[in-house]
């Protein structure tokens, strides 16, 4: 019994049996490990292969390598081929299938492909906004790769054009603003673990360096936040003036800093410790206090403050001042 699209009900499983399908029959004759570099599993391929080889549409060789008979290979291209993509574009599923209406009405949460795919809004010829939106989830290794792509590696996947990429980089964009207004809405700022999980999606596997400043009030209420300086973060690059000066005009008491380390390791340099030290001294003349910096690493944190290294240059700080005078 042939293994045919229309029998398979589920949307991300047939979409796995067409990936595999698209390697089975790109030659007649292949192997196991040919196969496996679709990127599913060695187990469904394993039973696609064997439920082939039961039903006499292929013949293992010697050498572990399988081969098509001509019959059946063109039997199967025909349906996996030629009818499989028009059989599941986003128009051709049931109303509730479809994920519009999943998010909106279904009982089931919708996929990340799926939540992609209305984004994408249309697919191309052959090819389902779906089928184009795991093709680009497997390609960057998810969402946040997807998201810190550029414009060009991203017009170089099939299916997209500039219109596609645009509405991309809109979602990133969005979701950056509905972050940076959530952490505007906290009332309070308590812990670096608060500051870490509002910050840590948008920021932990960003390319370069970005350093951050969160404007507080004398509540401790977030006031705005922004980047400030882009790159290697050294003594030459952070300039303690330009800190201060954006705290003009906006009723500053107190900043906390935050920088992401693109190599997962929240661990600071030296160079990061001599920053935050000339930051507390230079803000401490202008009578603002820094509360703690922040750096961003894979699935952890630094705090400076809860290290105690705040509370350490705030000493040494007052310690200058007295031998001054």
């Amino acid at each position: 019994m042939k293994i045919i699209p229309g029998e398979i009900k589920d949307i991300e499983r047939l979409q796995k049996y067409e990936r595999i399908f698209q390697k089975l029959l790109k030659n007649e004759y292949f192997s196991k490990q040919d196969i496996r570099e679709c990127g599913e599993s060695k187990g469904l391929i394993g039973r696609i292969i064997n439920m082939l080889l039961s039903e006499g549409s292929i013949v293992e060789l010697e050498n572990r390598a399988f081969q098509w008979t001509l019959s059946s290979m063109n039997a199967y291209k025909k349906e996996w081929i030629a009818s499989v993509r028009p059989s599941h574009q986003l128009k051709r599923l049931r109303k509730e299938e479809r994920p519009r209406e999943k998010l909106l009405y279904g009982s089931s949460k919708p996929t990340t492909a799926e939540l992609l795919a209305i984004f994408l809004r249309s697919g191309i010829q052959g090819k389902s906004a779906i089928m184009i939106a795991n093709d680009l989830l497997t390609q960057f290794s998810g969402v946040k790769g997807i998201f810190e792509a550029d414009k060009e590696e991203l017009m170089e996947s099939e299916g997209l054009g500039e219109a596609k990429v645009a509405q991309i980089k809109a979602v990133h964009a969005l979701a950056e603003e509905y972050l940076k207004e959530k952490m505007e809405s906290v009332s309070k700022v308590r812990t670096s673990k608060e500051i870490f999980d509002y910050l840590y999606l948008t920021m932990r596997d960003l390319k370069k360096e970005i350093f951050k400043v969160i404007y507080l009030d004398s509540a401790n209420q977030v006031i705005d936040n922004e980047n400030l300086f882009e790159g290697t973060l050294n003594a030459s690059s952070v300039y303690p003036r330009e800190i201060v000066k954006s705290t003009v005009h906006k009723n500053v008491a107190s900043l906390i800093f935050v920088h992401n380390h693109p190599s997962g390791d929240p661990t600071p340099s030296e160079s990061d410790k001599a920053i935050t030290e000339d930051l507390v001294y230079a803000c401490n003349l202008v009578q603002i206090k820094v509360l703690d910096h922040i750096i961003i690493g894979d699935n952890r944190y630094f705090s400076f403050a809860d290290e105690g290294l705040i509370e350490e240059y705030n000493r040494n700080f007052v310690s200058i001042k007295e031998r001054r005078g």
